[in-house]
């Protein structure tokens, strides 16, 4: 077999007979893959574009998934590996691609632990045991892992047994142990497995991450982005009035704008484009966390301002004609990466400025933003703490936020606009002076 030679690995063949299963590796040796490698080799995630099916207009309809792949070292050449199948056909298998990166990465690291560190002498998938899987989550604690990422390690660990066990795989963990780890949902029925492992967890620590910004500092991080990062001030806004993450942001087309509601809110259309199918690297590609309606508020008519100088302003820079909303200097739709880096520039330009003009209570804040973990996703966070103190109860929340679907939400649609005027009388009482205009502005300051 051409992996056989290459890497020395084994496929897993599962065959049914009279109703049981039974495995079969190739040379019947009973390895369900073969660990024991030269150390020249490592596990790595492998993103990959797949055809999944026609569009209405008979167009190819692209979707990017997750592979792990085995990679020498020395050639840099991989190949595809069969333990692919945890995240390609089992239960991740329609789930979004930040979902399938993540556990793909998460087993990556576990596989080239026990390539790497093997004391247990694990020379296949079929040598493990709950012992091993503890050691390794130990290891993360000791490299001074934060307890959040071992606890997600440990769900995809658990996932990763109970996938192995289901085939028959993990003969060294007994169903009874893993099948008295199996509950349901009360609320939606669906069943899960509690962790299979019990590691030791480091103290919890206080977050350094920043999610929201103050209020009264939004004009001036809008007005600094149309000056020094023009291609994503529209983004910015529709992130801080409307709680886009910035994978959503790049994936709008201009056409989207068209339907209004409420006081002439937008109401955007939000789904995967697909526009950068060439993307490989996964942290540059764009994605959407789920798709829907969503509703953003026109605050002192700057959302109308903003939308009509960027599309005048770049409608005829889109060289491949997708109608994507933001693009790149090259004429191709922007890439989640290319936001977060012109959005870096904002932040940088923002602290400045609050440190060098700023009162004492800004460069506090200044001081704070800069020690700060934070990114794109603070525009979201300071949405929800916009709409947060004036709405009724947390399904209206949840509407707001796009974190439902919006059948189920349609009874608070008529409501939104008391919530619109709400945060528009809070912007009232901000430095106004900052943005009198937003886009005449521009000229007055070099």
């Amino acid at each position: 077999m051409y992996l056989n030679i290459l890497t020395g690995l084994y496929f897993v063949h599962i065959y049914w007979l009279k109703g049981e299963k039974t495995i079969n590796a190739s040379n019947n040796n009973n390895k369900v893959v073969n660990l024991n490698v030269k150390n020249n080799y490592e596990f790595i995630t492998v993103p990959i574009w797949i055809d999944w099916g026609k569009t209405k207009d008979n167009q190819i309809m692209k979707k990017q998934t997750m592979a792990i792949g085995l990679r020498d070292k020395n050639t840099e050449v991989h190949i595809i590996h069969p333990v692919s199948s945890f995240i390609l056909s089992w239960r991740w298998r329609t789930r979004e691609f930040n979902t399938k990166r993540k556990h793909a990465t998460n087993i990556v690291k576990f596989l080239n632990y026990l390539l790497q560190d093997n004391k247990n002498k694990i020379k296949s998938l079929a040598d493990l045991d709950i012992a091993t899987g503890n050691a390794y989550l130990n290891s993360l604690t000791n490299d001074h892992r934060k307890r959040e990422t071992i606890t997600d390690a440990a769900r995809t660990l658990t996932s990763f047994y109970v996938w192995l066990n289901q085939n028959y795989c993990l003969p060294n963990v007994g169903d009874n142990f893993i099948e008295g780890k199996k509950q349901e949902n009360p609320y939606n029925g669906l069943t899960y497995y509690e962790s299979l492992f019990n590691p030791i967890l480091p103290q919890r620590t206080r977050s350094n991450r920043k999610h929201l910004l103050p209020v009264k500092y939004i004009p001036l991080l809008l007005e600094i982005s149309i000056l020094f990062a023009h291609p994503i001030a529209l983004g910015i806004y529709l992130q801080i009035f409307g709680g886009l993450r910035a994978g959503e942001v790049v994936n709008l087309k201009r056409t989207q704008f068209r339907k209004r509601v409420n006081s002439a809110d937008f109401l955007l259309n939000i789904k995967e484009q697909q526009f950068r199918t060439d993307i490989q690297d996964s942290s540059g590609a764009n994605y959407v966390k789920r798709s829907r309606k969503q509703q953003i508020f026109q605050i002192k008519d700057w959302g109308n301002i903003l939308f009509k100088d960027h599309v005048e302003f770049y409608q005829d820079k889109d060289l491949d004609g997708t109608g994507a909303l933001f693009i790149n200097r090259d004429g191709k739709p922007m890439s989640g990466k290319s936001y977060s880096q012109y959005f870096y520039k904002v932040k940088d330009k923002f602290i400045k400025f609050l440190m060098e003009y700023g009162s004492i209570e800004d460069k506090v804040v200044a001081t704070d933003l800069r020690l700060a973990n934070w990114g794109t996703h603070i525009g979201r966070g300071t949405f929800t703490n916009l709409i947060a103190e004036e709405i009724e109860n947390p399904a209206e929340l949840m509407f707001l936020r796009g974190d439902t679907d919006l059948l189920s939400s349609l009874p608070y649609l008529a409501k939104t606009e008391r919530v619109r005027k709400k945060v528009e009388e809070r912007m009232n009482h901000m430095h106004t002076d900052y943005i009198p205009r937003l886009i005449n502005r521009q000229n007055e300051i070099e």
